[in-house]
């Protein structure tokens, strides 16, 4: 049974083109490795009185694994305010030829609406390169 982990955070600060290729990079090496798969978004706009940039992210693969790699993820000091929006079992992955998907956005979804964002993502975008 494979498992998927939803969530969303708040930059540290605001990541610059060259400090996303680098992280995605690192993402794509270590998810490879352990056979995860799923997708980054990152979000830069104005949130209250300042810029800001945030992330979600769906993992998917084996439960252990992803909660293990979440872990780490939580622990990075390149985002804070993490917070789980969904996570369970799943019988097959939904971006499953992706090590790790990428988009750059204005648009930020509602919680609610976490996965469907993701997916219409990748539906979109499958047959397409989507390296930074």
């Amino acid at each position: 049974m494979l498992y998927y982990l939803i969530y969303c955070s708040v930059a540290s600060e605001l990541m610059a083109e060259e400090d996303l290729r680098v992280l995605l990079k690192q993402a794509r090496a270590r998810n490879r490795e352990l056979v995860i798969t799923g997708m980054l978004v990152y979000v830069e706009g104005g949130y209250g009185m300042r810029r800001q940039g945030r992330f979600m992210q769906v993992l998917e693969g084996s439960r252990f694994l992803v909660e293990t790699l979440f872990e780490k993820i939580r622990n990075d000091n390149r985002h804070h305010e993490v917070v789980v929006l969904e996570e369970g079992a799943i019988h097959k992955r939904s971006f499953k030829t992706w090590e790790m998907g990428f988009e750059r956005t204005e648009q930020f979804p509602p919680a609610d609406a976490s996965f469907s964002f993701l997916k219409s993502f990748y539906d979109e975008r499958q047959d397409r390169d989507v390296s930074a």
